[in-house]
């Protein structure tokens, strides 16, 4: 018994250490933890007045999504008039107001304190889902650790927390009312805040309302609420936010046509590094998990067709996001960070599903075959700290 509680222990601070990693990479001491967020000097001169004023560090020319969230939690109402010069596809991501908003509520309303919790959002979303798990499953179990594992060091949630973005806070609200007994009322609410977070969430509700089928009036309320909430902000964002109505590039093609092009650039680019010398670990090691990262998630869409059951919670959860991996255009496919982050509900429900039906043998194939593309952003990291040490 002592050595399963110290195996727990131990896994446990290699579990959370790849995450402290992260925090103290980006932390500096004149800006806090502001360089998460991924400023880019293309937008700087377009920033909100508010976040000019700051001078957040620029990490690149174009930065990431993160910068554009963070301003919209400035003015989550979205009426701040420097907010459509600010946003770029502004009216596409204003969709999406569940983490800025909070943000502003943690902040106070001060835009310094806004980025710095927005920064670290992501640090108490990837806590809490720890909890959530330690809480629902035996933890001392090894197939436990693998799952927990598998989900929580996923290139798709290490990603979200290195560039601050809603993937990983979406799937927390998407989750809790799937995992955790509660009111029909308040199950609908979260999940209505995980579609306001990230509208692809909705591909999940299927879970939700498979648990709170009976009575039929009850299922019915549950739908309403998980529908209209995030429609009414729809409707006020097109109404009333005056951000120009852009369009954005298609992210959807015929089934496997993407993914079969990525598979072939994947392995041109992998030969042709290998091929002209020594090249870096790290460089290597990329080019290496864009080949093995799309063929897990094969295996994990595989699973839902091969293991269907429309009557398992956690099958119902992912079936959406196995069908989206079907249809994901090229530029998704572009590079792990698109793709591992759009598809970590699939990563997350694959591997509730082979730890509630698989054991012994088969477990463990499911689960590396389902999980051997899922830790690019981790042997990253640990790339990281083994320079730093060595």
């Amino acid at each position: 018994m002592q050595n399963r509680r110290w195996s727990t222990v131990l896994f446990l601070i290699l579990l959370v250490s790849p995450v402290l990693f992260l925090a103290w990479s980006h932390y500096e001491p004149k800006d806090g933890f502001l360089s998460i967020i991924r400023f880019g000097s293309a937008f700087e001169h377009r920033q909100l007045p508010e976040v000019r004023a700051i001078a957040p560090p620029v990490n690149s020319e174009f930065g990431y999504d993160g910068q554009f969230y963070a301003q919209m939690a400035i003015d989550p109402s979205l009426q701040h008039p420097g907010m459509s010069r600010s946003i770029d596809a502004g009216f596409w991501r204003s969709k999406r107001i569940g983490l800025s908003a909070i943000a502003y509520t943690l902040g106070l309303g001060q835009p310094q304190w806004i980025l710095q919790v927005y920064a670290l959002l992501n640090f108490a979303f990837w806590l809490g889902l720890l909890a959530l798990l330690l809480h629902r499953f035996d933890l001392h179990r090894l197939r436990t650790k693998l799952m927990v594992a598998a989900i929580l060091l996923s290139s798709g949630a290490l990603i979200s927390i290195d560039r601050a973005l809603i993937d990983l806070p979406a799937l927390f609200f998407s989750l809790l009312p799937v995992l955790l007994s509660m009111s029909w009322a308040g199950a609908a609410l979260l999940f209505a805040f995980a579609i306001l977070t990230k509208e692809t969430a909705a591909l999940s509700a299927p879970a939700v309302l498979w648990i709170y089928r009976a009575p039929y009036a009850r299922l019915l309320r549950t739908a309403l609420i998980i529908g209209l909430i995030p429609l009414c902000w729809y409707i006020y964002v097109l109404q009333f936010s005056g951000l120009p109505k852009s369009q954005t590039a298609t992210n959807l093609l015929l089934p496997f046509e993407a993914l079969l092009a990525k598979f072939g650039a994947a392995a041109l680019h992998l030969q042709a590094l290998t091929g002209a010398g020594q090249p870096r670990l790290d460089a290597l090691s990329q080019a290496l998990f864009e080949l093995l990262a799309p063929f897990s998630f094969l295996v994990q869409a595989a699973y839902f067709f091969v293991r269907y059951s429309l009557r398992d919670k956690y099958w119902l959860f992912g079936i959406g996001f196995a069908l989206l991996f079907c249809l994901l255009g090229a530029p998704i496919w572009f590079e792990q960070a698109g793709y591992t982050r759009i598809l970590l509900p699939l990563t997350a429900a694959f591997n509730l599903l082979i730890h509630q039906r698989e054991h012994h043998r088969a477990y463990l194939l499911w689960w590396i075959t389902g999980n051997l593309g899922m830790f690019g952003m981790l042997i990253y990291i640990v790339i990281q700290i083994g320079v730093l040490i060595f």
